[in-house]
């Protein structure tokens, strides 16, 4: 999954390599929020502001006696965008930035908002989705302390390869919102064929995935992957349950060797870490060995069934290592995905994973 980032970021960034050849001066036609800021952000904010494709969350440890701010943005060379940087305004509710890029030929409209989590969610129904750029579902929660889009997935990555393999839907996308959940929606992630074009580039297949945490484009591409949300919460996470439903896809090939299994199955997995101030996130790249890391928890092989009916799944942590600080802020992360070696490009096309009503059950 990590890796299937990588490739695609490569993907993107040689089309506007070959434009140059042809055009050396062309302006810029990006539009883009690249970072965001407020005055005092590590007194106020839990982690650095998430930017999505067209939204931008700051995300504050506590409420506010005045929700009076002046956002700050850096923007892709040459953009410009009103209301201008460093404007104040009310946050109580979200305002609307448009970013124009150098040529004044694209726009795009932000929604920046200001919201508070001090207590985590402990249960994710996937009822509510975004639709972006008219293309693929992104999940959100709606809490009484806003909007929290907590959870992200590899579509926006598939998405540069989604006009040719003839992506006209949200359902052709890896990961998806679906009307037959146990509850009403669920989610529905599948492992896709990324054609010719993907193969070229070293990933064959997308496994369909969503993991808690947010994707921002970056180089190298597999740090793009930013595991995490704050675990505000004192008592120390016990388990993960939810319910799910599972059709491993006819032909499983191993793209790269080894591989310990001879058919696909899924995967899921939760990680409790440290946070640190310049390091909010467990990267891409963290292989289950970083030293922030306090605890893990990972799906079991007994859960690892093909079923079409929903069946219930836990995975526990084990507190046998790290223990628990009530006083420490955490981050945490719980990860889904459709191929269990997805990451190595390794699974079979037409994978099927379906989730919903996951909850996290603390210490008592």
């Amino acid at each position: 999954m990590r890796k299937l980032f990588l490739n695609f970021i490569i993907t993107l960034l040689i089309i506007p390599l070959c434009v140059s050849c042809i055009k050396d001066e062309a302006m810029n036609a990006e539009a883009d929020i690249n970072s965001a800021t407020i005055e005092n952000s590590a007194e106020l904010l839990q982690t650095t502001p998430i930017i999505g494709d067209k939204t931008v969350m700051f995300r504050l440890k506590e409420y506010q006696d005045n929700y009076t701010f002046a956002p700050q943005f850096t923007l892709t060379p040459g953009a410009i965008i009103e209301p201008v940087s460093g404007t104040e305004f009310d946050f109580l509710t979200p305002h609307q930035y448009t970013v124009t890029s150098e040529d004044g030929v694209w726009q795009k409209t932000y929604t920046v908002s200001f919201v508070v989590s001090n207590n985590i969610l402990f249960k994710y129904s996937f009822q509510n989705v975004d639709l972006i750029n008219d293309r693929y579902h992104k999940f959100y929660e709606d809490t009484p302390g806003g909007k929290l889009e907590d959870w992200d997935s590899g579509n926006q990555g598939f998405s540069i390869l989604a006009a040719i393999l003839g992506a006209k839907s949200p359902s052709d996308y890896p990961t998806s919102q679906t009307p037959d959940g146990y509850e009403g929606n669920g989610v529905i992630m599948q492992t896709k064929d990324t054609g010719p074009m993907g193969a070229t580039f070293g990933s064959p297949l997308a496994a369909g995935n969503l993991f808690l945490g947010n994707f921002e484009t970056n180089f190298p591409a597999i740090r793009s992957t930013r595991f995490g949300q704050p675990y505000n919460n004192k008592k120390a996470p016990v388990t993960v349950s939810g319910y799910f439903k599972y059709k491993a896809g006819e032909n499983f090939i191993a793209n790269n060797l080894p591989s310990e299994l001879e058919k696909d199955t899924w995967d899921a997995y939760a990680i409790l870490f440290e946070k640190r101030e310049e390091e909010n996130y467990l990267l891409g790249d963290h292989n289950f060995e970083d030293e922030r890391i306090v605890n893990i928890a990972r799906i079991s092989d007994d859960f690892r069934i093909e079923t079409d009916e929903w069946l219930p799944f836990e995975m526990s942590f084990d507190w046998e290592g790290k223990s628990f600080d009530p006083n420490a802020e955490y981050m945490y992360t719980i990860v889904f995905s459709s191929s269990k070696e997805g990451d190595r490009f390794n699974g079979a096309v037409g994978s099927t994973l379906w989730i919903d009503e996951v909850e996290i059950i603390t210490e008592e």
